[in-house]
């Protein structure tokens, strides 16, 4: 039997996990005209149709009942295609056929925002000079190309994580390219305030409907998103010292903020891996500003406590692990997401060649032992 109207509409709200007041929210309509359409007491206006159809992320005819696909089945499938295309390890050549297997896919889909934030994501990873995998040979057309996606990401997307997450791809490729004016243009687009993000708006919801233990994790969320910000923004900080050779502030703003995590975890028998952060490992990172400023076995100390780190029995570690403290204590498996093969694993972080000085260093032969070479 043909589902109604109604019928799918209850069935891709709840696929996006959308209650009726949520939907009724986004429409600009009461929850009592969602209750009913759902209820086949009634039929949403032809204005609203489409609206609907841009909210679930499928077309005007799956609506209708015409068509058993939609437009996000289809991107599903091209993202997932390319995303198979890439090497292990990464490598600039197979970014750039995921690039082009997603470009492709927006021949197809020109103006889908889930498609266009996933080909800006791979293209900075291309185009942004600092990366590992930039490709200096098509990173200029490249850059411009995101420019494109950016538009049409912050014309069309509803999600305001999306659009926002674009101004920032725009701040920092405009930046490294030397077009401040527009850089500057796109940072003006966030908050003042940091203290905005998901988890603190669910936490003002389930306040006002009572609902105290989500109020409670959802806290924990948001505290937890801090702390890793802080961290990130720590690092920027100490490298950019760095840069200044003012060595003696980086090392002080970094054991600052392992010390701030020391605090924290202190009960905990595992600090979890706050300090693996996209810009570096904090404890490889002083161990290489110790070893520019000429203090080697502060440096060796650093890497001693990186390897230590990296080589724990990660299989002791579970989603059950219980959390003492009452900042964290409801969500361990956020906190202990292994962040070490995401990123720099401690073969790569050890052989770096900043530091190459130490290869006749006993201390530091026995550290790449322990990595296993």
């Amino acid at each position: 039997m043909q589902e109604t109207m109604g019928q799918i509409i209850k069935r891709l709200r709840k696929e996006k996990n959308l209650t009726q007041e949520d939907l009724a929210m986004q429409l600009g309509v009461t929850f009592q005209a969602v209750s009913k359409w759902e209820n086949g007491l009634g039929m949403p206006d032809i204005s609203q149709v489409v609206p609907l159809a841009h909210i679930f992320g499928v077309s005007t005819d799956v609506l209708f009942g015409i068509s058993g696909t939609n437009d996000k089945d289809e991107v599903v499938k091209i993202i997932k295609n390319a995303q198979s295309l890439l090497t292990r390890p990464l490598t600039a050549k197979g970014l750039l056929k995921k690039y082009s297997a997603l470009q492709d896919g927006l021949k197809v889909y020109p103006n889908n925002t889930t498609l266009l934030l996933e080909t800006l994501e791979t293209g900075l990873a291309l185009s942004y000079p600092e990366n590992t995998v930039y490709d200096a040979e098509h990173a200029k057309p490249i850059y411009h190309a995101c420019i494109r996606y950016a538009n049409l990401i912050i014309s069309y997307s509803p999600n305001a994580t999306d659009v926002l997450r674009t101004h920032m791809i725009m701040v920092i490729l405009h930046s490294a390219y030397g077009d401040f004016k527009n850089a500057y243009a796109h940072a003006q687009h966030f908050p003042w305030r940091t203290d905005l993000n998901i988890h603190v708006m669910y936490a003002y919801l389930a306040h006002w409907k009572k609902d105290y233990e989500t109020e409670v994790q959802s806290c924990q969320y948001g505290v937890l998103f801090y702390l890793q910000a802080l961290m990130n923004i720590v690092l920027r900080l100490s490298q950019a010292y760095s840069t200044l050779e003012k060595n003696k502030d980086a090392v002080k703003t970094l054991e600052t903020a392992l010390g701030l995590i020391n605090c924290i975890f202190k009960e905990e028998d595992v600090l979890p891996p706050i300090h693996h952060r996209e810009q570096g490992d904090l404890y490889k990172v002083l161990a290489e500003i110790y070893l520019k400023d000429g203090n080697t076995d502060m440096a060796l100390h650093y890497l001693k406590k990186m390897a230590d780190y990296d080589t724990m029995e990660y299989e002791k570690i579970s989603i059950n692990t219980p959390m003492c403290s009452p900042l964290f204590k409801s969500i361990p498996h956020g906190l202990y997401r292994k962040r070490i093969d995401c990123h720099q694993n401690l073969i790569a972080k050890l052989t770096d060649e900043c530091f190459e000085s130490l290869t006749d260093n006993e201390q530091y032969k026995q550290l790449l032992k322990t990595a296993g070479i």
